[in-house]
């Protein structure tokens, strides 16, 4: 179980970044420092428990040993220190040879936590009273004092070389009289099997994660297909997919304002059909926000217009056209869509912008900047300075 939550610890990871990577560092990376905490955590974890589990017995496995008089004699052959240490005590290797009350024997190696003070009590050629967990081992437990004096001298303990060498199984422990081992195996036989499940996890933890983004992220395939490292909110695909999911997002498809910016574009929408009271709303990297009334609002309703209204997908072929004709590069270019001013001073909205909606943006350099004008439809272009 451990296993699989660090695979999944290591989807969100993976997830995190790829949300970071959209355009969404405000979100991806408070989940990247919780996911790589778990994700550390549950791996450090599942190292030791695989390597002490099967060393640190129940005392209910131990009683139902004793109970069994499945009982031998271990002798300490060798003592490793793995380098872990828990609460500042080392986990050692311990090589044991194992002489059973019944006659047999075998030698295995058992992971424990050795503490410093109880050193001499591991020392190479020690002899010890140990329970025998499972019939046939090999997992064994110290418990000095279960032998009487003839047993233990009826026992001898053959030279390590002489016997059958029984590992135990890894990540294994004793329950009730069964070996049991983890939900799954960590044997070398399903490693494929293990890999390709430790996988599937992580994939769709990653995916959980990124799908809320799917837009951005199907915004940034297409960019990077395309050769484009980000996406530029200015093309086509990119402002027809943040037409729909504001409008989705507003409940119509009314607005005062739109700002079209290379990573996001802003409108300015009123908060019904007809309203004059307006609000702010945001589309980035493939997310929609409402940012509250906007800072400057509508003096009446005919302000207002729709998407449909206004030729979208002629913005960035204008802005390519301008900065053919100018020199100037495209980049950064905010294009602003309004309504332009009236300006027949007998019309009772004489100075408001009630008249046909229009498209504006400059171009700039170090040197000098102009600015275009394009209307409704996307086919009169003018630069007006």
């Amino acid at each position: 179980m451990l296993r699989l939550l660090a695979s999944a610890a290591f989807g969100v990871v993976i997830g995190s970044l790829l949300v970071t990577l959209l355009g969404n560092p405000d979100t991806g990376m408070p989940i990247f420092g919780v996911s790589i905490t778990v994700f550390v955590i549950a791996v450090t974890v599942t190292r030791l428990a695989s390597g002490l589990s099967a060393s640190i017995p129940s005392p209910a496995a131990v009683q139902e040993a004793r109970d069994a008089r499945r009982l031998g004699r271990a002798r300490i052959d060798s003592v490793r220190q793995t380098g872990t240490f828990i609460n500042e005590q080392p986990v050692c290797d311990v090589d044991v040879t194992v002489m059973a009350l019944t006659g047999e024997a075998w030698a295995t190696t058992v992971r424990k936590i050795v503490p410093l003070t109880e050193l001499p009590a591991y020392q190479s050629g020690v002899e010890r009273d140990v329970v025998i967990l499972l019939d046939g081992g090999p997992e064994v437990a110290f418990a000095d004092g279960e032998l009487s004096p003839a047993e233990i001298e009826s026992l001898v303990v053959p030279p390590r070389s002489e016997v059958e060498m029984r590992p135990i199984p890894p990540g294994t422990r004793v329950d009730k009289g069964r070996r049991r081992g983890p939900l799954i195996g960590i044997g070398r036989r399903g490693r494929p099997l293990r890999l390709l499940v430790f996988a599937l996890v992580a994939v769709l933890a990653a995916g959980a994660v990124v799908l809320p983004f799917r837009e951005a992220a199907g915004l940034s395939l297409a960019a990077w297909s395309e050769g484009r490292w980000s996406v530029d909110m200015r093309r086509p695909d990119a402002l027809l997919t943040a037409e729909r999911s504001l409008e989705e997002a507003i409940g119509h498809d009314r607005v005062v304002s739109i700002t079209v910016i290379p990573d996001a574009v802003i409108v300015n929408a009123p908060i019904r059909v007809g309203a004059i009271e307006t609000d702010e709303w945001t589309y980035r990297a493939g997310r929609v926000s409402h940012d509250g009334p906007a800072s400057g609002q509508p003096q009446v309703a005919e302000e207002q217009f729709s998407w449909s209204d206004v030729a979208l997908e002629r913005i960035w072929p204008a802005i390519e056209k301008a900065s053919a004709q100018s020199g100037l590069p495209a980049d950064g270019a905010t294009v602003s869509i309004r309504r332009t001013t009236d300006t027949d001073l007998d019309s009772p909205t004489f100075n408001r912008s009630v008249e046909a909606p229009e498209m504006s943006f400059g171009l700039r350099d170090d040197y000098r900047d102009q600015f275009f004008r394009l209307d409704a439809t996307g086919t009169d272009l003018r630069a007006t300075g």
